[in-house]
């Protein structure tokens, strides 16, 4: 892999219409954190944003900092996949062409969900050694292994490790070398085909299914998950006194990875005044964040 040292960040991130408001929260929040404003190139995979939505979003986001490249990918690489209509579009598999959607020279990315506040500063994530995994991730926090799984439950038959540990795919550092020589994302796909009658968490259990046993772990600080706020002490959570408290108390991202989204009515996440505080530096604004505003989350 290259030196990035002196590289813009390559942002990745995924959003349809219903997301593109969380997404300019997403990137405003990592544009705002980042200490040494280094210039990002963010890479839209756009699942076909209205123009209306896409200009609020150039405007909620500093043309010096950041330069933005809107990603249709083509949906026939999808046509087969199962989707869960009431919570998701075919968008959700796009991250698994990253490396063959943007510009091939760049070997490495950071992905992240539409439905992130970013409270670190991006550049540390950026640095992280990737070494020869495929990718860096956190261990998911609600299934922390392979045989926890409820989208692999014929790890058996397929030959997984019941003791591989399975990451949330919500925040990723991608080797896009690595993953393009041994074809990650076509693999995937086909695991997914494959295993289609077990599959529950859709492109996440396709990249574990393929990398189990092939990622690096990520400080988990960099993907809060909301079960965090579920246990009444450290005893009870999977973590360490120490790493229970940084990842509760210092998040580096915050990510609001369970329905209702903090734009949805009946949200009950702790950090959910997070989202409209960043909100309100966007071009859809916020005057109220204590709650969900309609008038404001179903604006163009």
């Amino acid at each position: 892999m290259t030196n990035t040292k002196n590289q813009p960040i390559v942002l990745v991130s995924t959003a349809d219409d219903n997301y593109a408001m969380a997404l300019a929260v997403t990137v405003k929040s990592a544009l705002v954190n980042l200490k040494n404003k280094r210039k990002v190139l963010l890479y839209v995979l756009d699942g076909n944003i209205t123009p209306a939505k896409k200009h609020k979003i150039l405007k909620s986001l500093d043309s010096e900092l950041i330069e933005i490249f809107w990603v249709q990918p083509d949906e026939a690489l999808f046509v087969n996949m199962k989707i869960d209509e009431k919570y998701n579009t075919l968008a959700v598999y796009y991250r698994l062409f990253i490396p063959e959607l943007i510009p091939q020279h760049f070997d490495k990315a950071i992905y992240l969900d539409s439905d992130i506040v970013v409270l670190g500063d991006l550049e540390q994530l950026w640095n992280s050694d990737i070494g020869d995994n495929y990718v860096l991730a956190v261990q998911d926090i609600w299934q922390r292994y392979i045989r926890k799984a409820k989208g692999l439950r014929n790890y058996q038959e397929i030959g997984l490790s019941p003791d591989y540990k399975y990451f949330n795919a919500g925040v990723l550092v991608i080797n896009l070398e690595k993953w393009r020589a041994d074809n990650i994302g076509t693999k995937a796909i086909e695991f997914l085909e494959q295993n289609r009658d077990y599959v529950r968490w859709h492109d996440q259990d396709g990249l574990n299914g393929v990398l189990a046993g092939k990622w690096g772990e990520l400080d988990p600080r960099w993907n809060q998950m909301q079960a965090i706020y579920e246990y009444s002490s450290w005893t009870e959570s999977p973590y360490t006194e120490d790493v229970f408290n940084q990842v509760l108390h210092n998040p580096h991202i915050v990510h609001f990875a369970t329905f209702p989204k903090p734009w949805q009515q009946n949200c009950k996440h702790p950090k959910q005044d997070l989202f409209f505080d960043y909100l309100a530096l966007t071009a859809w604004g916020c005057t109220d964040t204590s709650l969900p505003n309609p008038s404001i989350i179903n604006s163009d």
